[in-house]
């Protein structure tokens, strides 16, 4: 009897002697998360893990990163929404204070995203499942580029770079 086949009797015996009865979700199809894709051809492995309240500390911090990559969108969003309600109102001085706050909020995040993606790429396990870090000033730089595309005049763009 070779390996496989005596590790199948067992399951075999397992199962006529009623081990996999009533189990918690038997019969539903697995349930996958970001955490599963973030894991790679290991899923089945973190899986396991995570069931076991055993997640390791480099996937908790790639789920912080999507949720913080998500939250950084929504700011951007928020920006672009100031930035076109003062062009159509025509009354960038009204908005520019917001739209300060906005972008400083923005840049915050992002550094903040950046030193995690920094953490999680010297604590993955294998080099293939490192995050490209994001590029802030380039980042920024697209926020003042819009900005400026929606009619804004010179003086409000320095003033958002100096505040943040």
């Amino acid at each position: 009897m070779g390996y496989w086949d005596l590790i199948e009797a067992r399951i075999q015996e397992a199962i006529e002697g009623g081990a996999f009865k009533d189990l918690p979700g038997a019969g539903q199809p697995l349930a996958f998360d970001d955490a599963d894709r973030l894991a790679g051809d290991d899923w089945l492995g973190f899986k396991i893990l995570r069931n076991g309240d055993m997640t390791p500390e480099w996937m908790m911090l790639g789920r912080e990163i999507e949720r913080d990559l998500a939250r950084l969108e929504e700011t951007a969003r928020r920006f672009h929404s100031f930035a076109r309600w003062a062009a159509e109102e025509d009354d960038w001085p009204a908005y520019a204070g917001r739209l300060a706050r906005v972008r400083e909020q923005y840049a915050d995040l992002a550094r903040l995203i950046r030193r995690k993606q920094d953490q999680f790429n010297h604590k993955v396990p294998a080099p293939a499942l490192e995050r490209p870090g994001l590029w802030v000033e380039y980042l920024l730089e697209r926020l003042d580029e819009s900005l400026a595309a929606a009619g804004a005049p010179e003086g409000l763009l320095a003033t958002t770079k100096d505040i943040a």
